[in-house]
């Protein structure tokens, strides 16, 4: 991942076995379509990010367990393609019963049903008008969350 990573952006991450990040990646959780930053974060500081609408900069996203490694931009490529090399060297079916287990054990903790809760809950967001027409101007259309949180971002630079 590399730069701002934000809702689309993010659910994509949050459903990815591992994530390299380039040292300027900007994580933006929200409470949409596929929530899951209690599983990404932990309980506590999902709360925190997600009550602050903040970002959570590459830095911080490894140390919550976000991200696997954080690399410079310029070696992203690189990192990602030497860990597939890495992993492509083990047997394929062991990999599959890891991955299996582990998402069991996700699941085991509550993980896929707090996801279709979630959706749930946005879908019926959608269907009553609360989320902005996807034909309005892109300014328009962004969600007050992200809005904030991209001053919030900027002002930071010049505090």
């Amino acid at each position: 991942m590399q730069g701002y990573c934000i809702f689309g952006g993010y659910l994509i991450a949050s459903c990815m076995d591992l994530i390299i990040a380039a040292d300027d990646a900007k994580f933006l959780p929200a409470h949409l379509q596929l929530f899951t930053a209690p599983w990404d974060l932990g309980v506590r500081k999902a709360k925190q990010i997600l009550y602050e609408n903040r970002f959570i900069h590459a830095a911080e996203a490894l140390e919550l367990g976000l991200v696997c490694e954080v690399v410079p931009r310029e070696e992203l490529m690189e990192s990602a393609m030497a860990q597939a090399q890495r992993i492509a060297k083990n047997d394929a079916l062991t990999l599959r019963m890891l991955k299996n287990s582990i998402n069991a054990a996700q699941d085991a903790m509550g993980y896929r049903n707090a996801v279709q809760a979630t959706h749930s809950s946005y879908m019926m967001l959608e269907m009553a008008g609360s989320v902005r027409a996807k034909d309005a101007d892109p300014e328009q259309r962004r969600l007050g969350g992200v809005a904030l949180a991209l001053e919030k971002e900027k002002n930071k630079g010049t505090s």
